[in-house]
């Protein structure tokens, strides 16, 4: 066994580098992981104070670093259409909370704080061209909230999207039913592009009407 041992010293000592270096390779690309993990942006989209259309709708920081929430969209699915509101294009008359932020609908929010954006259903009724919000949320099958903002740790548009059911409960009203646990992160660059887009025509549109 020794002389075996000597006689194979070489190729034992370059096999027991190449498993260090692999290990250590492993080690290097947990620590990597974690750390993009940690710098990775995330936006919560809540509903909180009940479950129907009166509840508030609250969206949180929990990414590391701060994120300046740029718009916020409503997004209501019916059998046959899908239609688009920009709460940037909100009336706020009568909305007069004590963080600014939430009223403007934008603004930068450091990892843990959120903006309380009033009601699902006091949303809907404040952008133009919504209707009586009460129908169109009678009519349509889900709605869905779509958060837009900028990352600190790299230059381009972080978003989530966190999509409702609607269901009327034995008291015949409107509830939330979450189509999934947590809002989903919008990572991908097609769909990137797309909210882009969003931005892009909703700007297009505030300018046109000054015209």
């Amino acid at each position: 066994m020794w002389t075996w041992l000597k006689e194979n010293h070489a190729i034992i000592s370059a096999l027991s580098s190449l498993a260090m270096l692999g290990v250590w390779m492993l080690y290097l690309h947990l620590f990597y992981s974690s750390y993009r993990h940690q710098l990775r942006p995330k936006i919560m989209i809540t509903r909180g104070g009940g479950d129907t259309v009166a509840a508030r709708c609250i969206v949180t920081n929990m990414s590391s670093e701060i994120i300046f929430v740029q718009a916020v969209f409503l997004r209501l699915s019916y059998p046959d259409r899908e239609q688009v509101y920009s709460l940037s294009e909100a009336d706020r008359k009568g909305f007069s909370p004590s963080d600014r932020r939430s009223e403007l609908v934008q603004g930068p929010l450091r990892s843990g704080d959120f903006l309380d954006l009033g009601s699902f259903e006091e949303l809907l009724s404040s952008v133009p061209g919504s209707g009586d919000a009460r129908d169109e949320l009678a009519a349509a099958d889900a709605l869905s909230v779509v958060a837009v903002g900028c990352y600190t740790w790299h230059d381009r548009l972080v978003a989530a999207e966190r999509s409702f059911r609607l269901r009327r409960n034995k008291a015949d009203q409107i509830t939330l039913v979450p189509s999934r646990v947590f809002a989903r992160q919008i990572r991908s660059r097609a769909e990137r592009r797309k909210v882009a887009r969003m931005i892009e025509h909703e700007a297009g549109s505030r300018e046109s009407r000054r015209i």
